[in-house]
């Protein structure tokens, strides 16, 4: 039965309009008095009050505050502690010319000009209870897109306004801050359940980071979505040392990242990795995907790639197979949903190891068509290299005759030294066959007066030695 009571009274705080969500013992109830009811169509939902230990501070500027307090079944309605110290209740609360409504589950109470300061709430309050105002000073938060995913970034515009004008003065433009948290719902149904609160990011009027113009009253930024997938509530909220407004839209479901990774890896050295990209949400146009990002190599090298829009469903990434180790591809998402709406997505990192494979003997090296830029430089120091083993053949021709001249030349001198020569004897050898060859060419009379002259010195020196008769 709370739980109907809640969903209505949030449902109209938004000013929808719910019908025959509530039974009939919700209904019949206030068909007595029906105060708790006509107040429902009046809850503002622009700006609330941060209830903290059931306590909460209310500004002075404040012109009307209504409280939903919800409270353990059958529990006694709640008790008001005012700032001087004073009580308000259901029992004494028309005195006070507030109106009170009180159920079995929650108590409904509304009051025009509260006092400023301090207030405190006694009773079995359960967390959600709410605390709106109504004043001067209000929080406008743009409504986020119904269909929010993973690691999408968001741009969001808040305005803080004084009687419908933003505030602009530097005074408030100095303290103004927006805190945008998205706190999960708790749902068990849901990936983040027991998740908590998530701070998003800090939003400021100054024309910095995100900001378009300082001072301008409109807070405008990016934040990623960086969490678990699930049931989120956004949560946007303003405080200054006077006052603190929240904004807290409904219940929003992040979905998982829209892409998926295959990985083919090469099974030679000389083969391609393959990365494919697959669309697996159906809210987003598959045709109007695009992709940017980097490819990380085992040799600490970065290489970017862009994969641009085309009638494929799957992108499909070339990897050059560039050494062993782990391959790590940082992209992210353009693209459009089925309704128009452009996202920008950060997508998780991929990741592989693989091992290069050395290609066998004989066999030849595989070219692949429109190499990729770091592909492009291994094939160039390939060719240059071949350039210069064809232009620096090994001289064979030269290093053989060399062998055979230092071969020569050892053996001739080892020939000398066994024979006991010099080059001079060598050299004087040779002249005296010349001379033998000069004379073998003088005339052949010479040679034979000669000849015949040394026959008769030798007979007559053979008659001188003979002794005489007596």
């Amino acid at each position: 039965m709370a739980k109907l009571i809640y969903a209505f009274l949030l449902c109209v705080s938004l000013q929808l309009i719910a019908q025959d969500t509530v039974t009939t013992e919700a209904i019949t109830e206030p068909s007595e008095d029906p105060i708790g009811l006509s107040l429902l169509p009046d809850l503002p939902a622009k700006n609330q009050i941060p209830l903290f230990e059931n306590r909460f501070r209310i500004d002075y500027e404040v012109e009307e505050i209504t409280m939903v307090f919800f409270r353990k079944r059958g529990s006694a309605s709640v008790i008001l502690v005012k700032p001087d110290g004073s009580k308000l209740n259901i029992i004494n609360a028309n005195d006070q010319d507030v109106q009170w409504y009180d159920d079995k589950t929650y108590d409904l109470i509304k009051i025009k000009k509260p006092t400023p300061g301090p207030w405190q709430a006694l009773g079995q309050i359960l967390p959600e209870s709410k605390i709106m105002v109504l004043t001067d000073i209000e929080l406008n938060v743009a409504t986020l897109p119904d269909h929010l995913m993973v690691g999408e970034t968001i741009k969001v515009t808040a305005t803080l306004t004084n009687g419908g004008q933003p505030i602009v003065a530097k005074d408030f433009r100095d303290l103004l801050r927006l805190d945008v948290l998205f706190l999960s719902s708790n749902n068990p149904e849901h990936e983040n359940f027991g998740a908590g609160v998530i701070e998003l990011t800090t939003l400021a009027d100054d024309g910095r980071n995100f900001d378009e113009k300082p001072r301008d009253g409109i807070f405008t930024g990016e934040f990623r979505l960086d969490m678990k997938p699930g049931q989120w509530v956004p949560k946007f909220v303003v405080k200054t040392p006077l006052y603190t407004r929240e904004v807290e839209q409904e219940a929003v479901i992040l979905h998982k990242s829209p892409i998926s990774y295959e990985v083919t890896q090469a099974t030679k050295a000389e083969d391609l990795h393959w990365l494919t990209f697959k669309v697996t949400d159906p809210m987003i146009n598959p045709k109007s995907v695009a992709l940017q990002g980097k490819i990380s190599f085992p040799n600490n090298e970065i290489q970017s790639f862009t994969l641009g829009e085309s009638v494929e469903v799957d992108k499909k990434l070339k990897i050059v197979n560039y050494a062993s180790g782990t391959y790590k591809v940082e992209s992210t998402l353009f693209a459009q949903t089925v309704t128009g709406r452009d996202i920008v997505i950060t997508l998780p990192l991929a990741s592989f190891v693989a091992e290069v494979i050395e290609p066998e003997a004989g066999v030849a090296t595989i070219e692949v068509e429109a190499p990729l830029p770091v592909q492009q430089e291994i094939l160039k120091s390939a060719d240059l290299v071949s350039a210069v083993e064809e232009e620096t053949a090994f001289p064979w021709l030269l290093v053989i005759l060399a062998n055979i001249l230092i071969l020569g030349g050892g053996g001739f001198a080892i020939w000398m030294v066994a024979t006991d020569r010099s080059f001079k004897t060598l050299f004087a050898k040779k002249n005296n066959s010349m001379d033998l060859d000069t004379l073998a060419m003088l005339g052949a009379n010479e040679v034979k007066t000669s000849a015949s002259g040394q026959k008769n010195s030798k007979s007559n020196d053979i008659l001188e030695l003979s002794l005489p008769d007596d």
